[in-house]
């Protein structure tokens, strides 16, 4: 989660595409359309920070959780959110297949203290 986090702040879309999981929804999209629209939000967007806040090891499928605090602001608003995100292995790495999240200006009180248990709509 870290190493994408910080691929989104250094504009590093190719890495975007590459840790995808197989089955993530915009693999079976074109690879140039993502990559655009990837490349598009990124210079939109100031990434101030990410908190990792809880974790789950893989379950009996596989899938393994990681629940993480996003800084992101656009033009000075905030857009910072939570996400419980999904990941894969696909026999060569660790790879993002799908994420929850939730704008941190709809969390009941400290979003920072959220667990993966606490996580809004879980």
């Amino acid at each position: 989660m870290r190493s994408r986090y910080a691929a989104f702040a250094r504009k590093e879309v190719g890495y975007l595409w590459r840790t995808l999981h197989p089955e993530h929804e915009d693999r079976a999209e074109d690879e140039r359309r993502v990559t655009d629209a990837l490349r598009d939000a990124v210079a939109r967007h100031k990434y101030m920070g990410l908190t990792i806040l809880d974790r789950r090891a893989p379950d009996e499928a596989g899938i393994a959780l990681v629940l993480f605090l996003a800084r992101i602001f656009e033009k000075g608003q905030e857009r910072s959110f939570v996400e419980l995100s999904e990941f894969a292995h696909d026999g060569a790495g660790w790879r993002y297949l799908r994420g929850r999240l939730v704008p941190v200006r709809r969390v009941a009180g400290d979003p920072a203290a959220l667990t993966i248990a606490t996580f809004p709509g879980r």
